[in-house]
Parts: C-alpha cells; sequence; structure tokens
C-alpha cells in the first residue's frame, strides 16, 4: 500500500502557499473600515446535584480581519454517589476576507473526566482497593481553509486532523482492567463551486474530493492477560452536489447528491472472509413545490452509510460490516409565521446497524444488528396567541421492528411508539421572557436488542420543564428546570428489567451571563 503521508506534505504545503498570497486581499478590505469592533460573553451556571458552569468567550472583527476565541468548564455531579463528570474545552480561530476570497484556521480540544461507582455485588469485594471506576477522554483539532473567487467559480480547500484519546479503567470479577484507545485522523478536502443559470434556470454545482487517513491504536489490559492491536486505514471519495431553481409560480426546486468512497486496510488488518465494505456508494434527492403562498410539499430520498472506527469487536479488533441506511420521507407544509401545521411521513430501514452491546460482560463490544426499520408519522404545529403568546406541539408515531427476520414481531427494544410534546412561549416588555413544556413518552419494550425474548415494558412517563429569564441591560439572568413533576424515569435499560440507569430526578439552575 503505498503511504498517504507523501500526499498530505504536499497539500499542507501548498495550502500554506496559498495563504501567503491572500493576506494582500485582506489589506484591501481592512483599508475599507479600520475601527475594530470586540464583542465578549461571561457566563456561569449553578444547579443541584453538584452541577457548575463557566464559560467565556471573546471575538474581534477589524476590516477582514476576524478573531474569537472560547473557554469552558463544566461539572456535574450527577444523581448517583460517587459519579463525577467533568469537562474543559478550548476554541479558537481567525479568519482574514477580501474581495477575491478568504482563508483562515481554528483550533479545538476537549478534555473529559468521568467516575462511576463500582457495581453491587459481587464486585463489592472491590471497592476498598478502589472504589470508583474512571473514564477519560481527549480530543484534539486543528484545521486550515483558503477559498478563491474567480469569476462565478469558488475554489478551495481545507486540511483537517483530528486526535481522540480515551482511557478506561473498569472493576470486573477478574479484577481490575485498564483499556485504552487513541486514533489519529487526517482530511484533505479540495472544493469547486460554480453559479450560473442555464435557460432561467438557477444553477448551484459543487465538486469535491475527500482524502483521509487515519490510524488506531487500542489496547486492554486485565490482569493477567494484555493484549494490543493496531490499524491503519485509507480513504478517498469523490463527490457531487448539483441544486437547481426553476422559479416561476410553484418555484420547484431540486437537490441531488452524489458520494463514492472506497477504502483501504493494511492487509494486516483484514478479515478473515475479505471486506464488504471497500466501496460505499451513498446518495441524496430532494424536491420542494410551492403550491400555494401557504402550502409548500416535499419529498426526500436518501441512501448514507457508515464504517466502523472503532473496532473494538467480538472479533478482535477487526472491523465491522458497514452500516447501510436506506430513507425517504414526504410532507406538507401549511401556514404562516402566525399559525402553521406540517405534517412528514417517513421510512427508515437500517441494514448491518453498528450498536454497542451491553450485554457482552462489563465492558461490552461493537456488533451488528440484523436488518430492521422505522416507518412513521410526525405532526407539527405552531400557533401565535397573541402579540406575545406563541404555542408549539409536536406527536411522532413510529413503528420500529426486525425485517424480515425471524424476530419479527415484537418492537425494537428502547424505541419508543409515541412521543408527544406540548410548549407555551411569553415575551413580555421590559426584557423578560418564559416557556414551559410537557413531554409524554409511550410505553417501550426493555432491552436487550440481540435476544429480543422480553417481551415487558418500561412504564410511560411524563416530564415537565421550564425557564424565566430577564435583561437587565448587558445582564441576563435566567431561572431553569428540568422534570418539575420529580417523576422517577429512565432511558437507558439494554437488560430484561436489568441494568436500569435513571434520568436525572428535579434540577433546578440558576444563570447569568454578561454581554459586551
Amino acid at each position: 500500500m503505498t503511504p498517504a503521508s507523501p500526499v498530505h506534505t504536499v497539500a499542507m504545503r501548498a495550502l500554506l502557499l496559498c495563504a501567503l498570497a491572500m493576506p494582500a486581499c485582506a489589506q484591501e478590505g481592512a483599508a475599507a473600515s479600520a475601527a475594530g469592533v470586540t464583542h465578549g460573553d461571561l457566563s456561569a451556571e449553578l444547579a443541584q446535584g453538584g452541577q457548575h458552569s463557566v464559560r467565556a468567550a471573546l471575538s474581534r472583527e477589524q476590516g477582514g480581519t476576524a478573531l474569537d476565541v472560547a473557554l469552558d468548564r463544566l461539572r456535574n455531579g450527577n444523581y448517583r454517589d460517587g459519579s463525577v463528570f467533568r469537562q474543559r474545552s478550548f476554541s479558537g480561530g481567525a479568519e482574514w476576507k477580501g474581495r477575491q476570497g478568504r482563508f483562515g484556521f481554528s483550533a479545538d480540544q476537549l478534555n473529559q473526566d468521568t467516575r462511576y461507582p463500582a457495581p453491587e455485588a459481587p464486585f463489592l469485594a472491590l471497592l476498598a482497593a478502589r472504589p470508583e471506576d474512571l473514564y477519560r477522554y481527549e480530543m484534539r483539532r486543528a484545521s486550515a481553509f483558503v477559498q478563491r473567487y474567480v469569476g462565478n467559480f469558488e475554489l478551495g480547500v481545507e486540511l483537517s486532523q483530528r486526535e481522540k484519546r480515551a482511557t478506561a479503567q473498569y472493576a470486573g470479577e477478574d479484577g481490575s482492567g485498564v483499556s485504552t484507545y487513541s486514533s489519529r485522523r487526517r482530511q484533505l478536502a479540495p472544493r469547486v463551486r460554480h453559479y450560473g443559470k442555464v435557460g432561467g434556470v438557477g444553477t448551484d454545482t459543487e465538486v469535491g474530493l475527500d482524502l483521509m487517513q487515519w490510524q488506531r491504536r487500542s489496547g486492554r489490559a486485565v490482569t493477567g492477560r494484555d493484549g494490543d492491536a493496531q490499524r491503519r486505514q485509507y480513504s478517498r471519495a469523490l463527490l457531487l452536489r448539483e441544486e437547481l431553481a426553476f422559479g416561476g409560480p410553484y418555484a420547484p426546486r431540486l437537490l441531488l447528491g452524489l458520494r463514492h468512497e472506497q477504502f483501504q486496510l493494511d492487509p494486516a488488518d483484514m478479515p478473515a472472509g475479505g471486506s464488504d465494505w471497500e466501496n460505499q456508494n451513498a446518495w441524496d434527492l430532494q424536491g420542494s413545490l410551492q403550491l400555494r403562498p401557504q402550502l409548500s410539499v416535499y419529498a426526500k430520498a436518501a441512501r448514507s452509510y457508515r464504517i466502523d472506527d472503532d473496532g473494538y469487536t467480538r472479533a478482535g479488533y477487526r472491523p465491522l460490516a458497514g452500516q447501510l441506511r436506506r430513507e425517504t420521507e414526504v410532507g406538507a407544509t401549511l401556514g404562516d409565521a402566525a399559525r402553521s401545521v406540517s405534517v412528514r411521513l417517513f421510512s427508515e430501514r437500517l441494514s448491518n446497524q453498528i450498536v454497542f452491546d451491553q450485554s457482552l460482560g462489563q465492558l461490552g463490544f461493537a456488533s451488528n444488528l440484523e436488518p430492521s426499520r422505522r416507518d412513521g408519522i410526525a405532526i407539527e404545529a405552531s400557533m401565535a396567541l397573541a402579540s406575545d403568546w406563541r404555542f408549539d406541539a409536536q406527536v411522532r408515531q413510529v413503528h420500529a421492528r426486525y425485517d424480515d427476520y425471524s424476530y419479527d414481531g415484537p418492537d425494537l427494544a428502547l424505541v419508543p411508539k409515541t412521543l408527544a410534546s406540548l410548549r407555551l412561549y411569553w415575551t413580555g416588555q421590559g426584557g423578560a421572557s418564559f416557556d414551559a413544556g410537557v413531554q409524554w413518552l409511550r410505553a417501550l419494550r426493555y432491552g436487550p436488542d440481540f435476544e429480543h425474548s422480553c417481551l415487558a415494558l418500561v412504564p410511560a412517563f411524563a416530564t415537565v420543564d421550564g425557564r424565566y429569564a430577564r435583561k437587565l441591560g448587558a445582564w441576563e439572568l435566567e431561572l431553569a428546570g428540568s422534570n418539575l413533576a420529580n417523576r422517577r424515569h429512565y432511558g437507558d435499560a439494554p437488560g430484561c428489567r436489568s441494568s436500569i440507569y435513571l434520568n436525572d430526578a428535579r434540577q433546578l439552575r440558576v444563570s447569568a451571563r454578561y454581554h459586551f
């Protein structure tokens, strides 16, 4: 296999040369407006359950230059004793604009630490030696882009790199275990876009390439056992998007998107029987009509794919079969800004769905599900009751089941049949605002997905939440609450009446924000 590193090295040099050619364009815009504008936000939130967060953001614009930076810290004690979640993040970037184009760069970093109390018996003996599990996740991302305008063409290229690292410690029957995962992905994405008109029809055409290099190292160390695995993957994709706007009284619009991607693994990483996902195709077809000033209709059909990028499977870090999703949807919207209602009919078919199977021991593994489908209808309505009151409602009905499989019959686990929500908004004078809502979830079936033998149902439940905010000059104060009725409910029960994780109880939050 030819390494992709030289390709990315050449691409990086080309990107830097393009960037060096752009400052003159940016200076043209800077001359037009020498005065700069600076904005900033400072916010803090305090809540029950040991939760608090702080955030600071600063941005500055001057001429054709824009700079921004943001810092964020979050802590959540959660509802379980001994369970703590901490997050720290940073993001920043710069952009220079001119009449002939623009260029810029951005960088992000995210750090998360999560502690869970060790499970109950038979693991109680481990509590004295190590009372808590620990999960640590880190992510770093950097990207740079250059965009050039030549007549009706836009020429652009973006180069990005993302690094992820995760470390998990577990308490198990065989003793303490540590799992590690790290990955690096580099992507080069050149694009060409053209705006035009042919016979009165507006066209928007985009052609692009995605060249990616991905490598992963994962390992697991358990008392008396060690394991380590590496994998490298390369892919190249060609994409095409065409949008047509016909105009006229019905304003028909048509959108077509195509993507073809080829994947390549090192021979040592190939599954024993070869790979069934070396070539993948995706497409998206959408159309809409404005039948009347207040009535529009649309239709959509799409096919998409997903490739396993973890490799932590029962097959010994071998890649899973590629997931394939087929979607169709038709809908209509009637009304205007004062009152409107929309109806959507949708169908979704999944093959080789990639899920995390928690039934295979405490660690669990990624795996493929059998073919399944979800068919349903969604109705959304909005109405202005007065100049300062507004009401929104939504109802969603879904029938989810296995498709042409021996388990066909019972509903898919943990997929609700019915979801309904109501929400009321009020905007008063003096910068005051209020909104409150209720969400009801119909009973759904317990897990697990892989046996489909449990017909017991998770009870139906309803939750209520609300928010009140007041602006005082540059300050904004807010009081918010979720699950105000203190409903005991849960949304994750992967076992049959077991492995149940409760959602948060009543949660009240106060926050303050200062904008300058």
